[in-house]
């Protein structure tokens, strides 16, 4: 196991190097996700000039497309083969990821509105709850112990991997916008090269560099605390995998 004290350079550098090499095997599985995902939604969106009627597409379609995402990084993570039929796995446990996926927004959200600090730190602790489901197949309330179980101890560890991906998820300016009211969102488009390269970056590069991060932590994790059970001779929460 790695030093405790290096996890995170670990993770960030060995996640940078193992997608430049192989990058012309996780680029075509991105490409495809974000086709599958994010086009027929945007023009659902700019047909009907109102992002509601796309909200079905992106709730059941899109998002067991990322869940199907991350098992597939977590598969590479574990040097298993993965497959590009992965990305489509997210559809066999949709209720239960997408009741997890609702659970964590709220909790985080409630976490923010209270102070900043316990949205962080919740956010962190649950942080892995979806990959559990996806990885290990367990229930809601299993996900959200197992992720706490496995995350305890390694906050400070997961911080900046977790606050990097939010800050370039949610702050990186993109070719997609939306202006109007909340009942009528209407879409926007910015074309100006600086933006779509921009966009490019962030959709090709820099996410799916900090997916496989996130990926490879919670490998990390998972081998941890399998370890630390073995010498304790006990049991534990997604006995199922």
């Amino acid at each position: 196991m790695e030093p405790e004290e290096n996890l995170t350079h670990t993770w960030l550098k060995d996640s940078w190097n193992f997608y430049l090499d192989n990058f012309t095997r996780i680029a075509p599985a991105v490409a495809a996700y974000h086709i599958l995902a994010t086009f027929p939604a945007l023009l659902i969106w700019k047909h009907f000039d109102n992002r509601w009627y796309a909200l079905p597409y992106e709730i059941f379609i899109a998002g067991p497309l990322a869940i199907g995402m991350n098992l597939f990084f977590i598969n590479l993570s574990r040097g298993r083969p993965a497959e590009y039929g992965d990305i489509f796995r997210g559809f066999s446990v949709f209720f239960t990821a997408m009741a997890v996926s609702l659970v964590y927004g709220l909790i985080v959200a409630s976490g923010f509105l209270l102070l900043i600090v316990p949205g962080v730190i919740w956010g962190i602790m649950y942080g892995f709850s979806q990959y559990c489901v996806t990885d290990r197949k367990t229930g809601i309330r299993e996900s959200f112990v197992f992720s706490t179980i496995i995350t305890y101890g390694f906050k400070d560890r997961l911080f900046p991997v977790f606050m990097l991906w939010a800050l370039i998820e949610l702050f990186t300016p993109g070719i997609m916008g939306a202006r109007g009211t909340l009942v009528h969102p209407v879409l926007t488009l910015d074309l100006k090269p600086w933006a779509v390269i921009i966009s490019a970056l962030k959709a090709f590069i820099f996410l799916p560099w900090l997916d496989i991060a996130m990926a490879r932590a919670y490998v990390w994790l998972v081998k941890n605390y399998e370890a630390e059970r073995a010498g304790k001779g006990t049991d534990g929460p997604g006995e199922s995998a």
